[in-house]
């Protein structure tokens, strides 16, 4: 991976792989409780350490879109979109990241069940 897009989202990777494992019951990392997400979790009987083991297993070539602004004015940080395998299912994760100590994990779902994915 030589491009500075592909750089930039290895470094912006890693970062929230740190914040992950620097969580604590939700101090750094935050899973957005929306209906698309807890129908996932439950579907799959999964808890918030089984997304962040999810997370952890990511790799750059995951990533298929950011840094991107979130749409959402209120909201300062960068956006990043992943579409990993999980059980022969291919996912839709994305995570906000606001600081060097805190990320968002905006979406968890099968990827192409909602609308959000471009």
């Amino acid at each position: 991976m030589n491009t500075i897009g592909g750089q930039i989202q290895s470094q912006n990777l890693l970062k929230i792989k740190k914040i992950v494992d620097n969580d604590n019951n939700g101090d750094k990392f935050v899973i957005v409780r929306t209906k698309k997400n807890i129908e996932f979790m439950r579907k799959y009987n999964l808890n918030n350490e089984d997304i962040k083991d999810i997370i952890r297993g990511l790799s750059v070539d995951d990533c298929f879109a950011g840094p991107e602004q979130d749409r959402d004015s209120q909201y300062h940080g960068w956006i990043f979109k992943f579409d990993p395998l999980f059980e022969d299912t291919k996912l839709y994760i994305k995570i906000r990241i606001e600081s060097i100590e805190k990320s968002v994990c905006l979406s968890v779902h099968e990827f192409g069940k909602y609308d959000e994915v471009s």
